[in-house]
């Protein structure tokens, strides 16, 4: 932990970062995805289970491989790509199974290998086999974009309900690969944002829209953007089980034309929040930038794990008129080295940023008014 607080200091400090560093939001892990996946080691071909590092493979998915190694299922077992296996935080799991079957016996295995998973593993919440184009392996937490997934329904539902909870997410969805900070997320950004009854959300890349689905009850309306198939299908979902009726989806990329085309109207106007999360912690482009600037919303948070993309999106936004306010750093999981921040701007009403200009102009002079920076 405190090499990532060290982390975030020195490139707050290196990049002149103003705004408040709050405390790591973090969570316990309850568990988290596992695959078995096919990989060359010592130039030898062979599967492999990649995991949360140093954390323990669980007894039963070891019982699993276990079962893959008997002679019955070894043409089917060498035609696995992958096996992905999705946590629910409850010690469950949903599986997905991307294999090469071309022969009748390798198919005829598979369903050998379903009716064994049906029969001895409860916790198997689901399985399903899928095909991606192009073929490789993907990583469900990071997907490639430009990848075309076809579900081919094996037991089980589509949909994996998280413990404790009356949320779901689509198998084949993004979501972390431990989450029990992102179980806790929509909750931690009411306290940190403070909505007013009145006040009106759009979350842009939002996924499995979990976060957006608990802020529902804060805000007036919530309105969710997302371009994958199995996004809105996350959020269909979430919406008949939790019985929401402020909530709507709309599956499109995000760019000057939407939001121009969505802020044009008189239902859409208010006091706004957005909250932006593009994948890989993409840079958004300046006109985008600006096209949501210019709807003037009340705050923006912006979501990245890419910190000099962080540094680049803080000085773009200062560039649009808004400050940085607060920084919080989320850790998906302690043995994981990677965080995210998400920081909130706000409209520089008091002019800060204006004098600070004038400031660092006049006389050739240049001080800096920027908040003073603090961590806690």
């Amino acid at each position: 932990m405190l090499d990532k607080k060290q982390k975030i200091s020195d490139w707050a400090k290196a990049n002149k970062i103003p705004g408040k560093i709050q405390a790591i939001f973090t969570a316990e892990p309850e568990g988290g995805d596992w695959r078995y996946i096919s990989r060359e080691v010592k130039g030898k071909r062979m599967h492999v289970w990649e995991g949360i590092p140093d954390e323990p493979l669980p007894e039963n998915l070891q019982k699993i491989e276990t079962q893959l190694d008997k002679e019955h299922l070894r043409f089917f077992k060498k035609q696995i790509m992958q096996l992905i296996f999705r946590s629910d935080c409850g010690g469950n799991y949903g599986m997905l199974i991307q294999a090469n079957l071309n022969t009748s016996e390798q198919s005829r295995e598979y369903k050998t290998f379903l009716e064994y998973l049906q029969r001895a593993h409860s916790e198997i919440l689901c399985a399903h086999a899928v095909q991606a184009k192009p073929f490789f392996p993907f990583d469900t937490s990071n997907p490639q974009a430009s990848m075309q997934f076809t579900l081919h329904k094996g037991f089980g539902s589509e949909y994996i309900k998280l413990a404790s909870t009356e949320l779901y997410f689509h198998i084949l969805d993004w979501l972390p690969k431990t989450k029990g900070t992102y179980l806790q997320l929509g909750e931690k950004l009411r306290e940190w944002l403070h909505p007013a009854k009145d006040d009106r959300l759009l979350s842009c890349h939002c996924g499995a829209a979990a976060e957006s689905m608990q802020l529902c009850k804060s805000f007036k309306d919530v309105h969710c953007l997302d371009p994958r198939e199995w996004a809105k299908l996350s959020f269909t979902q979430n919406v008949q089980s939790l019985k929401i009726k402020n909530a709507r989806f709309y599956r499109d990329v995000l760019n000057d034309d939407w939001i121009k085309k969505f802020f044009a109207g008189e239902i859409n106007k208010g006091k706004w929040t957005i909250i932006l999360n593009p994948s890989h912690g993409e840079l958004l482009t300046q006109s985008l930038t600006q096209a949501i600037a210019n709807t003037k919303p009340e705050r923006i948070v912006h979501i990245t794990g890419d910190l000099e993309n962080a540094a680049k999106e803080a000085n773009r936004w200062r560039s649009c008129g808004y400050v940085l306010r607060k920084i919080m750093p989320i850790e998906w999981h302690p043995n994981i080295k990677r965080l995210e921040l998400a920081m909130l701007f706000v409209p520089d009403r008091a002019g800060l940023l204006g004098r600070k200009a004038k400031v660092q102009t006049a006389k050739g002079k240049k001080k800096n008014f920027a908040p003073r920076f603090r961590e806690r």
